[in-house]
């Protein structure tokens, strides 16, 4: 069966200093682990047609279509607050760019593809854990409404990986509206290439935003986009308790999307400084930092566009200063609407803020489930036995808040705020963990659940009751890893 995509290639047209053409590495045995119908509806791809062996040979890198071009990005980016000159994609390779049914392009990408000339001596391949978590928890986020890459396939290979001991490598099929980084543009800014810069900003907003092309200050105007968009994102990532891992300039996307599912997690108890990730021993990307890095990032992304602004350089840094400076206040504006529908209310009320955070220091100070608190204040609503809490404390907390909403909604409308905004379904850590360790004596009963609990996150679906609570202490998984 013949593979057709229409491949619609535009990144492959910059300038060759933009990245480096290479094939992908050949797999031993390709299997098909997962295949996303629903993405491919959308993409315009032909699921039966993906899913036959010349497909699945595809995905694998081990056919490359005629009028694909595969290519490896180079980008350079600040990792843990350290400057690396030069990064680029180790162990991944772009396809080609597709047009969608939403007559938006998406770029499709392999990670795991093996060797790039930025591998910087790794092996440029993917075990099969990382790869099922990026597939998983990408997926979970787009249907929760966050913007993120997303998972058209994964890939067994039949071909080891080695790490710490050996594994089965795999191959994702990733999928994005875009690849470039903040650490893109800082990669030709760092080697005062101005003229490069210029091609990347103006590329990027042709695709992306084609009506800022001519306005008279299109750079200021990309970055108070990207800004916004950044804002809107972490807030989001924040509304689950969702923790990046890696927050580094190269894992920032201008299209502000959540890129690189490493060592990324959910928090099950809460607790604010919480990190998973085994390489941020100084909490650089802990939960409650990840504002500040937001901000720390955008910064970084303002000094690349500074060469690229008319007039004079000075009043220019002191634009982009302001616009950076609004940054905190922009966050808190969003975040409490966010969290104010978390807890029941459409609209923000100026005793929202205090409330929240009361109800942040409850589940702190008793060690409750992020999400299941927050869901279970629709039983409070109706006063059912089955309490978030049973202290003075919440007793206290619960009074104020029910006289907040008692004049400003009915139950009904708060208990829907709550269930359109708290997910029934998180994708914990301990399920990854435990869909990994399945997988790896080829079972997929807890990955079926899975998959059909992503499709309906804001439900709680009937006998899948396991899903929905926190790990257990022997369950609970305290280190997360990049599995490069």
């Amino acid at each position: 069966m013949a593979i057709k995509i229409n491949f619609d290639n535009s990144f492959s047209n910059l300038p060759n200093k933009f990245y480096s053409k290479i094939v992908p590495e050949k797999t031993k045995k390709p299997n098909l682990v997962m295949l996303n119908k629903n993405l491919c509806d959308e993409l315009n791809l032909d699921y039966k047609n993906l899913a036959s062996p010349e497909g699945v040979n595809f995905l694998s890198g081990n056919l490359v279509l005629k009028n694909s071009d595969p290519l490896a990005m180079v980008y350079a980016g600040h990792q843990f607050g350290n400057w690396v000159p030069q990064l680029g994609d180790g162990r991944a390779l772009l396809l080609g760019e597709v047009l969608a049914k939403n007559n938006l392009r998406y770029d499709i990408q392999l990670k795991g593809s093996g060797r790039t000339p930025y591998s910087r001596g790794g092996d440029g391949k993917a075990w099969l854990g990382p790869v099922i978590r990026e597939y998983l928890v990408s997926e979970y986020m787009n249907n929760i409404n966050i913007p993120t890459t997303r998972s058209l396939s994964a890939i067994l290979t039949g071909d080891n990986v080695y790490r710490e001991e050996t594994y089965p490598g795999a191959v994702l099929c990733r999928v994005a509206r875009s690849h470039i980084r903040v650490g893109t543009f800082q990669y030709f800014y760092s080697r005062e290439d101005t003229k490069s810069l210029k091609i990347l900003a103006d590329y990027f907003i042709k695709n992306h935003f084609p009506n800022l092309e001519k306005k008279e200050n299109k750079y200021f105007e990309l970055f108070k986009k990207v800004v916004d968009g950044q804002i809107n994102l972490v807030a989001n990532w924040m509304k689950v308790g969702f923790i990046h891992g890696v927050m580094n300039t190269d894992n920032t996307s201008i299209s502000c999307e959540t890129i690189d599912y490493g060592p990324c997690a959910f928090i099950d108890n809460y607790k604010s400084d919480k990190v998973f990730s085994s390489i941020d021993s100084m909490g650089r990307y802990s939960y409650k930092n990840q504002p500040n890095i937001l901000m720390w990032n955008m910064a970084c992304f303002a000094s690349t566009l500074v060469p690229l602004l008319e007039g004079k350089e000075e009043k220019n840094i002191d634009i982009l200063q302001k616009e950076i400076s609004s940054i905190p206040e922009k966050y808190k504006s969003k975040w409490l609407i966010e969290f104010s529908k978390k807890i029941g209310l459409k609209n923000v009320y100026p005793e929202n803020e205090i409330l929240i955070n009361r109800f942040l220091e409850i589940l702190e100070s008793e060690n409750l489930d992020f999400t299941n608190s927050f869901r279970g204040l629709m039983k409070e609503v109706e006063n059912s036995n089955e309490l978030v809490s049973k202290t003075d404390t919440f007793k206290s907390w619960k009074n104020d808040w029910k006289k907040l909403f008692k004049n400003k909604s009915s139950k009904e409308e708060v208990c829907k705020t709550i269930s359109s905004n708290n997910p029934a379904f998180i994708m914990r850590n301990h399920l990854v963990e435990k869909i990994i360790q399945e997988l790896l004596t080829d079972k997929k009963d807890t990955l079926n659940k899975a998959l059909v609990c992503i499709e309906k996150p804001f439900e709680k679906i009937k006998h899948y009751e396991n899903m929905y609570i926190g790990p257990t202490k022997e369950q609970e998984v305290l280190k997360t890893f990049c599995g490069t």
